[in-house]
């Protein structure tokens, strides 16, 4: 049953109000765990229909190098769907994709997917990408019509800060900040360290270590790179972000070289982005791990992680 009238638009400065409504009964799950804070998303939106924000969307719209597209589901001037388009080279990521509880299974989901898809395809993309939470079984059913195929798990684990045990040094190993002279060292560290699958779907490359042009600009959070040394040779790597005490800090992902696995390496990179977080006032640290990465979940269980939830890879060719 579909809703009339539904209008699929580009979201306004306006919305924002409706937005965050929307996701606070849409995320009820990942909010209980991850924490949220809907000042953050308000800055991000001053920021966005700033002049220079507007100026700057204008030229990236001229030039069809848009770093986002957001979309939302209107019915009667009220904001009840969303669904947003990231775009990396030739991989559209697509994120953010909700439908307000009293507005479900009325084809809103279906009309949003099939706009971000197409807006996809428009741009010469070659494949769209997104995850969706395993228990999802109502959206995981639309993406597999929509032809979208299971490629991955990623595991989400959280702690708190306070109740993380006091961790060994490892001995010969220090971290530091990554630099931008890392690059080659650090390219070569997660093409050995990660699933070939998850490199082949992800068509990942160097610039995708760069902060992307959308991150710079909104400055949802704050971004930490940082790298593990040994013997002047990088080892380990982590990249973590922050916001603010009502959000949870989190590692995105830690890869060591095969060679090194649980040698205490992981735990130092812990130990460093802890610091980090804590700066934000946050007390719970979030983590997440693919499946495939067996030695780091079951090392991080060990310290006192509490498995959360396992969100599924999809993507579409």
């Amino acid at each position: 049953m579909q809703v009339d009238p539904l209008i699929i638009r580009d979201f306004r400065r306006e919305d924002i109000d409706d937005v965050i409504e929307c996701a606070t009964v849409s995320f009820v799950e990942q909010i209980e765990n991850e924490g949220f804070d809907p000042d953050v998303w308000r800055d991000v939106n001053r920021r966005r229909f700033s002049i220079t924000g507007r100026i700057l969307f204008g030229f990236f719209k001229l030039l069809d190098k848009e770093p986002i597209k957001f979309f939302v589901a209107d019915v009667n001037g009220k904001v009840v769907g969303t669904a947003m388009v990231t775009k990396r080279r030739n991989v559209g990521l697509i994120q953010t994709v909700m439908v307000h509880p009293n507005f479900r299974r009325k084809g809103i989901a279906n009309e949003l997917m099939k706009t971000a898809i197409n807006y996809v395809r428009k741009r010469r993309t070659a494949k769209a990408i997104l995850q969706v939470l395993s228990t999802n079984n109502p959206a995981k059913e639309l993406y597999h019509k929509l032809g979208f195929k299971k490629f991955d798990d990623t595991v989400y684990l959280s702690i708190d800060i306070e109740s993380l045990p006091s961790l060994d040094k490892a001995e010969g190993i220090q971290v530091r900040d990554f630099q931008k002279s890392d690059t080659d060292a650090v390219y070569d560290l997660i093409k050995s360290s990660r699933d070939s699958g998850w490199l082949k779907v992800y068509d990942f490359q160097k610039d995708d270590l760069k902060t992307s042009l959308w991150n710079r600009i909104a400055r949802m959070s704050t971004e930490k790179k940082i790298v593990a040394v040994k013997d002047e040779k990088i080892v380990g790597y982590a990249n973590l972000g922050y916001t603010t005490a009502q959000m949870a800090g989190r590692i995105r992902n830690i890869d060591v070289s095969p060679n090194m696995v649980s040698r205490g390496i992981e735990e130092e990179l812990i130990k460093v982005s802890m610091n980090h977080v804590e700066s934000s006032g946050t007390k719970t640290l979030l983590i997440t791990v693919p499946l495939t990465k067996e030695d780091l979940f079951k090392r991080l269980k060990a310290l006192g992680f509490k498995e959360l939830f396992v969100m599924e890879g999809m993507v579409l060719e």
